[in-house]
């Protein structure tokens, strides 16, 4: 859900870029998912945690306040480390 609110305008792509300039040489958007392809779920949920950090720092701008209630707390990203996990033993048996 938050993949397609950052990326739905141009706007919000660039604040969201402008989060991780500081922090990264190369910054990157959130990935959506393909329904069709299994393994397109693992590459969102790796591009989602590694982007945790800057969606927290996207939410907290004032523009955005409305969605602060969509960012995942701590527990739910330790569920999501434990998907990847599942999910990449899948991918590697499987391509």
């Amino acid at each position: 859900m938050l993949a397609v609110l950052i990326t739905l305008t141009p706007g919000r792509r660039n604040q969201f870029i402008d989060c991780q300039k500081a922090n990264v040489r190369i910054a990157v958007h959130p990935i959506m998912d393909v329904k069709r392809r299994w393994n397109s779920t693992l590459e969102l949920l790796k591009r989602a945690y590694h982007l945790r950090e800057f969606t927290r720092e996207w939410l907290q701008n004032p523009k955005c306040s409305e969605y602060q209630l969509l960012f995942t707390t701590q527990d739910k990203w330790t569920i999501v480390n434990y998907v990847m996990e599942v999910l990449t033993t899948f991918r590697y048996w499987t391509l």
